[in-house]
Parts: structure tokens; C-alpha cells; sequence
């Protein structure tokens, strides 16, 4: 069967995020939908004039909120609200990696060795071709580490030191494998690792496709 939209994302059960300090780029659409087309909607984003990096699902009125922002978004704050489920892609709010960190898209801006990034759409004090029109999909915001060119690095940036060998560095964000340890047979787990051993994603616990189980969450 086709892969399910709900896998890219991270879920908080009974969870809404408010926002305290209103800005022009906190945009949101709303739309009486299934949860799964709203997952759907926001991860393929043609119908959103924004990119969604997360959305709120109403269970009470069947209701489906794309939001531009996240948990990790400046001027937000996350309330408990018993109506509500919030589901954020996890590219944007976890601080591990899978594979070479492609599709990171966290808010890390120091490099492994402590050096401050430097901004993507600056030119100074490493002239780059990052800025150019051909990785405006790449998600090169600020000065956040990224991996643009898959580099077997993972995600790294360029430096604020202007000094030549330390153009760029890598920034050192762990494997969501090594994020937690597992003691005995792993019953206490509790990390964000989403893939087997051999490179296959997991399957959401709250989903019964394509494997039926008992399960549940619930």
C-alpha cells in the first residue's frame, strides 16, 4: 500500500500551539477534513500558501489547522487543550539524524567545534553558491545547519571564522540510533528512532496499515 502522511510526523496528544507574540510569517488555514488528508495536505503543500511544518487536528469538529509554524518557532508557546492533537513534521523539532541528514530541519547554529554558523543568505565572511535560486528547497533559513549537498558529514554550515580551513564545519547532531542507549531488552525505551536495523521505516503504533496489531496506544 502507499506510504501514510501521518509517518512524517511527531505527535502530542491533547497539545495546541498558541501563539503569545503575533508575527506576519505565523500564517494558518483551516479546513474540515479526515486527519490523514490533512497530513496529506500539509506534507505535499500545494493548496498552503505557506510551508507547513506542522497542524492541529480537532477531533470534536472534525477540523484540520495547517500551521507555518512549530513548537521551536519564536513568539509560540504549546498550551494543554483537550479538543486538540498536535502534529509537528519531525524534521522540524527533533535534534537527531537519520542517515546523512538530509531533510534535518532543526534549529541547531553551532558547529561541533563551537563555532557560530554563518547566515546562508550572507556572503560574508565565506563567499558561497548556496544562495543561489537552484536550494531554495533545501530549507536554507538563517543560519541553521543543513545538508544541501548530502555530504557524508551530515548537516554542517559554513563559519563565522573568517580564517580559510575553517571555511566550513560539520555540526556534530547525533543519529537518532545513538540518542538514547537500551538496557536489558529495551522495555524502558523511549527514544526517537524510527527506522530498523536494515534501513526500513517504522510503522506509526496509531496506524493499522499496512500491518494490523493491537497495539494502540490507547
Amino acid at each position: 500500500g502507499r506510504r501514510n502522511a501521518l509517518q512524517d510526523y511527531q505527535k502530542s496528544d491533547s497539545t495546541q500551539l498558541v501563539v503569545v507574540s503575533p508575527d506576519s510569517s505565523h500564517l494558518t488555514k483551516s479546513r474540515i477534513l479526515s486527519i490523514t488528508k490533512c497530513a496529506k495536505t500539509c506534507s505535499r503543500g500545494k493548496r498552503l500558501p505557506f510551508i507547513c511544518r506542522a497542524f492541529l487536528y480537532d477531533h470534536r469538529n472534525r477540523k484540520c489547522q495547517w500551521l507555518s509554524f512549530d513548537r521551536n518557532s519564536p513568539g509560540v508557546q504549546s498550551h494543554q487543550s483537550f479538543y486538540y492533537d498536535l502534529y509537528q513534521k519531525k524534521d522540524y523539532v527533533r535534534e537527531c539524524i537519520v542517515g546523512t541528514g538530509q531533510s534535518y530541519r532543526g534549529t541547531r547554529s553551532v558547529t561541533l567545534s563551537g563555532i557560530l554558523c554563518q547566515a546562508w543568505a550572507s556572503p560574508i565572511p565565506h563567499e558561497h553558491k548556496f544562495m543561489s535560486k537552484r536550494y531554495r528547497k533545501k530549507d536554507l533559513r538563517e543560519n541553521f545547519c543543513r545538508n544541501p549537498d548530502n555530504s557524508t558529514v551530515g548537516p554542517w554550515c559554513f563559519t563565522t571564522d573568517p580564517r580559510p580551513h575553517l571555511r566550513h564545519q560539520e555540526c556534530g547532531i547525533p543519529q537518532c540510533s545513538q540518542v538514547e542507549c537500551i538496557t536489558c531488552n529495551g522495555e524502558d525505551y523511549r527514544g526517537p528512532m524510527d527506522y530498523t536495523e536494515n534501513g526500513k521505516e517504522c510503522q506509526r503504533w496509531d496506524l493499522d496499515e499496512p500491518h494490523k496489531h493491537t497495539y494502540h496506544p490507547k
